[in-house]
């Protein structure tokens, strides 16, 4: 059945594929950040540029950026009638056979560029997927909190490993005074040296957090200061709990809200928040 705009369950199948999602209402594009953001048949939520969440009409969507590939309707519901076909059949078998050669072509090209994986599912199938990734979420969850208990020894000059904490203490660089997680180390080729990837937990002029920045080890110093470490427990440990965006009404994640902007109210209200829980 041909699609007459995007509605939850066409988003979130995109959304579940695991790629980056943006929808454009005709003024703006907004980012969707969890499946959660589309689990309402009548409105959706995304984050703007300015970190802020924004409720939107799926009705006033005309098109999804997926992958970085503009998606519209008609682009849309062409992909589908290539991957499931229009249910008529064709009198000339010639013709038929010549058509099934362009329709796999038209599919394949569309699977690579900008539709992995996608078909129809109904409403309690997607909330059973959702349910699916929450459960997996939590156990990448656990098991990041376990690396972070085994700092990596192989004999290098640094002293962190994954899952560690990382400042970024070069001067000169433009990145000075960045700090996050380690995510990955790894040696350059012909022994040239040793980069750590780490994911930017705190805002500057040339950084913000989830930025992933790469650094020679030489840059970077481990944090043990007690204030970022216990940024992380109470992160780890309340990062699930709930809080109202005072500027959308809608609930986010705890950890979600101490990742917006610096200065927004949903931030402030997560800062005095993350103050509160650091105290207990």
């Amino acid at each position: 059945m041909e699609a007459k705009y995007f509605n939850n369950v066409i988003i979130g199948q995109f959304v579940l594929t695991g790629v980056p999602v943006k929808v454009y209402t005709g003024t703006r594009y907004l980012t969707i950040t969890d499946a959660d953001d589309v689990e309402d048949p009548t409105f959706g939520f995304g984050m703007d540029e300015d970190g802020d969440m924004q409720r939107f009409d799926y009705r006033n969507v005309m098109e999804l950026i997926v992958s970085g590939n503009r998606v519209d309707l008609e682009t849309y519901n062409k992909g589908m009638e290539a991957k499931f076909g229009n249910g008529e059949e064709e009198e000339e078998e010639d013709k038929e056979e010549e058509e099934k050669e362009d329709d796999k072509e038209d599919e394949a090209e569309l699977k690579d560029h900008f539709m992995p994986s996608i078909k129809e599912i109904s409403k309690d199938v997607l909330k059973a997927k959702l349910d699916v990734i929450k459960k997996q979420k939590k156990e990448l969850d656990d098991e990041e909190a376990a690396l972070k208990k085994e700092p990596i020894d192989e004999g290098h000059n640094y002293t962190f490993g994954v899952g560690d904490i990382v400042k970024n203490r070069n001067n000169s660089c433009p990145h000075h005074g960045s700090m996050g997680v380690v995510k990955k180390i790894m040696d350059l080729p012909g022994d040239v040296g040793t980069v750590a990837i780490y994911t930017v937990m705190n805002s500057g002029s040339t950084y913000k957090p989830g930025d992933s920045l790469t650094k020679t080890v030489d840059q970077l110093i481990p944090v043990t200061a007690v204030d970022s470490l216990e940024e992380l427990d109470v992160r780890d440990v309340h990062g699930d709990k709930k809080i109202e965006n005072p500027k959308t009404g809608k609930k986010i994640k705890f950890s979600s809200a101490l990742k917006a902007p610096k200065g927004t109210k949903v931030y402030n209200k997560a800062r005095k928040m993350y103050n509160r829980l650091k105290e207990k």
